[in-house]
């Protein structure tokens, strides 16, 4: 990440969580920054907001983020309509969603069940866990943010208490009310769960995110090299590399192969898409060619991304169509 952007997103912590998260946060490790008391108090109030508030306090969130001024009554580029979509996009079918356990029913019955990485299970605490019958690889996961992940890969090495520390923590926050007030998680009842290994030859998995406006894919982020550093790639249906991309992340420079059932990728990215105004699909592709259902994200890394070239923002924000009555309701 360019030093600008970490200065900039550290500067908009201590606006949000007070001075105070500068010295909390030097003694606590970073898997536990959700536990710290300043985030605690400010989590508590974004809880008791009205909509006109989280209004406000979204557009100093972007601010914040980003350095731009967000117009929620205009709003026009990508980053921009995510903004406005955290605030008026909500609905019970978006948590199911976006819910890591209660996606998969939904995306069997309209997709196949053979799109569905298979569950392990599920529990509502990590003392639940009877770990003697998962099997020696598997990833553990919980399903109501992001980043809440612990891939096992070898199971008489995991370390239980850390394993237990880290989900204890996710478990206890409501991923809503972090730095950039993701609302569209508030209302997921925490859980967690395991879910079958997956992996490709040296042990990367290639992550095939399709961004889809109204049922139809317009363009697919590839990523790859998640363990080393990693880097990404768009490309159009026609598996034309485009030359916009994350400030944060390297541009693959060599050619990437187009899958040979991409057009597959894409029929099922329609399926799941249709009737959101925009919506990523993202899917694992394995090397014996199995596609499998990763999640539904309705604001990628929450719709404050530092796109370069700038342009990209306006361009990838243009196809969003928004229901302006939700606004005024």
């Amino acid at each position: 990440m360019p030093i600008d952007m970490k200065l900039r997103r550290l500067a908009a912590s201590v606006a949000t969580y007070g001075p105070a998260y500068l010295v909390e946060r030097a003694f606590s490790p970073h898997d536990q920054m959700g536990r710290l008391a300043c985030m605690r108090k400010r989590q508590a109030r974004y809880a008791s907001m009205s909509r006109d508030e989280r209004a406000d306090e979204l557009c100093r969130l972007f601010y914040c983020g980003t350095g731009r001024k967000l117009d929620l009554s205009d709003p026009r580029t990508f980053d921009e309509k995510m903004q406005w979509l955290k605030l008026y996009g909500g609905s019970p079918l978006r948590t199911r969603l976006i819910d890591k356990v209660e996606a998969r029913e939904w995306v069997a019955d309209r997709v196949g069940e053979k799109y569905v990485v298979p569950l392990l299970g599920v529990w509502n605490c990590f003392d639940d866990i009877d770990f003697e019958a998962l099997p020696e690889r598997f990833a553990l996961k919980c399903n109501h943010g992001a980043g809440y992940n612990i891939i096992v890969h070898d199971k008489t090495k995991l370390n239980l208490a850390d394993a237990k520390r880290k989900v204890d923590a996710w478990m206890s926050e409501n991923y809503a009310y972090g730095h950039m007030m993701e609302l569209q998680y508030e209302d997921i009842t925490p859980k967690v769960f395991a879910e079958e290994y997956m992996e490709n030859a040296g042990g990367d998995i290639y992550d095939y995110k399709i961004y889809c406006y109204d049922g139809e894919p317009l363009y697919t982020q590839f990523l790859c090299d998640r363990a080393t550093g990693l880097r990404m790639a768009y490309f159009d249906n026609d598996w034309n590399k485009q030359a916009f991309r994350y400030s944060q992340h390297a541009l693959i420079a060599e050619n990437i192969e187009r899958p040979e059932n991409f057009d597959e990728m894409l029929d099922v990215a329609r399926a799941l898409s249709r009737g959101w105004p925009f919506v990523r699909v993202d899917l694992y592709r394995l090397d014996d060619g199995t596609i499998k259902f990763g999640e539904m994200t309705f604001i990628p890394a929450g719709g404050m991304i530092d796109w370069v070239p700038a342009s990209a923002d306006l361009m990838l924000g243009e196809p969003i169509g928004l229901s302006f009555e939700k606004a005024r309701r």
